[in-house]
């Protein structure tokens, strides 16, 4: 029993490397590797796939959040709502664009910022919300949205897990004043290396974006702004465009896992052993993670690791309990769902290349560990 991987790209590789490889040679034999042709088409087609009206690529996810950030003009003074339970580049691009993170709490299903929070974690500073659509499934953004015009501000999501998502038919990362996404290599859309895009529908914000990315020049060796080093390379954004095209497959297979683990998993659930991840209504989820909750993860966690079955936690701490916050003041013990699910999310192998079989393993792996009093 077990011994497969929680996550394994190489059998992805195995499906696309014919397509990969030629055009990798090409850009060799070409020795133009920084933005280029191959940029411009992936923002072309990014911007197609995604309904958005500019899709400017970057280095990174986390530098896609740190240039919205610095075109809205947020920073010293400012504080930003974002969630206490994500991960912490949704945090740290805040930090490091000069404002302050203010934390809401999260629904325990969904894992997704819990709307109730957001008029507590109002203040007069308050200048952005940055939503963070975790795991693949975005937050209510229709609730989001309204709050943020009844109050002025302005609204940042953080997709970098959700590409290819949708709430009420719109796309994760462009129903926002700007959305972020991440390429990072174990995303639904991960190239072969870093990467990142920022999706706007503003021109304006969409020109400092374009200029932030390459030091502030429009004309070289002409800085007009104070921008830095952001630029896609070629190489990723010809994977990415060869991924792209397999992206929808993809995601209808993750989804497919996750129907699979639902109706599987639904019988603990009904014990009280278990508790399965919420895909509401009017709601695509892309199951970039399945994260379930357990009572206690690690030694269920290490029981399930005898077995061979692979598990991951996604995140055992919340954001406020970041060693590196310790300085700023900040507090865990009011975020309680946060709390509960940073002790309890275990993360279940889902990815496209994953086989049947291997599933009912885990399947079968948490039935019997849960079964026993741990």
């Amino acid at each position: 029993m077990g011994n497969f991987p929680f996550f394994d790209l190489t059998r992805q590789y195995q499906g696309i490397k014919n397509e990969v490889q030629p055009v990798i040679q090409a850009i060799f034999e070409r020795q133009s590797f920084v933005m280029g042709e191959e940029v411009t088409k992936l923002e072309s087609e990014l911007s197609q796939y995604m309904g958005v009206k500019h899709a400017i690529t970057c280095s990174s996810g986390t530098d896609a959040l740190v240039l919205s950030l610095k075109a809205l003009g947020i920073g010293e003074g400012d504080e930003v709502i974002t969630p206490a339970f994500s991960f912490f580049a949704s945090t740290s691009s805040v930090l490091l664009a000069g404002a302050r993170p203010v934390f809401a709490d999260i629904e325990p299903r969904t894992f997704n910022i819990d709307i109730k929070n957001l008029e507590t974690a109002l203040t007069r500073k308050t200048k952005a919300i940055m939503p963070v659509h975790l795991f693949g499934q975005c937050a209510d953004m229709e609730m989001v949205l309204s709050f943020a015009n009844k109050h002025g501000l302005v609204v940042i999501e953080d997709a970098a897990q959700a590409i290819g998502a949708t709430f009420n038919g719109k796309g994760a990362g462009t129903m926002g004043t700007l959305g972020a996404t991440s390429f990072y290599p174990t995303k639904n859309l991960g190239g072969a290396g870093e990467g990142g895009l920022v999706a706007t529908n503003n021109d304006e914000l969409a020109e400092k974006i374009r200029l932030l990315r390459v030091h502030g020049m429009k004309v070289r060796y002409t800085h007009e702004m104070l921008g830095w080093n952001s630029r896609m390379d070629a190489i990723q954004a010809a994977v990415l465009r060869i991924k792209l095209r397999k992206l929808d497959s993809w995601v209808e297979r993750r989804g497919q896992l996750a129907s699979q683990y639902h109706e599987k998993l639904a019988p603990l659930e009904s014990k009280n052993l278990i508790r399965l991840p919420e895909n509401v209504s009017g709601r695509n989820h892309v199951w970039n993670q399945y994260v379930v909750l357990v009572e206690n993860r690690d030694q269920v966690r290490s029981h399930l690791d005898a077995k061979g079955i692979p598990t991951d936690i996604y995140y055992p701490k919340t954001i406020p309990a970041q060693p590196v916050l310790s300085e700023l003041g900040y507090g865990e013990e009011k975020y309680k769902v946060s709390i509960d699910c940073a002790k309890k999310a275990l993360a279940l192998p889902i990815f496209p290349e994953l086989t049947d079989d291997e599933q009912r393993q885990v399947v079968g792996g948490l039935e019997v560990t849960l079964s026993q009093k741990l």
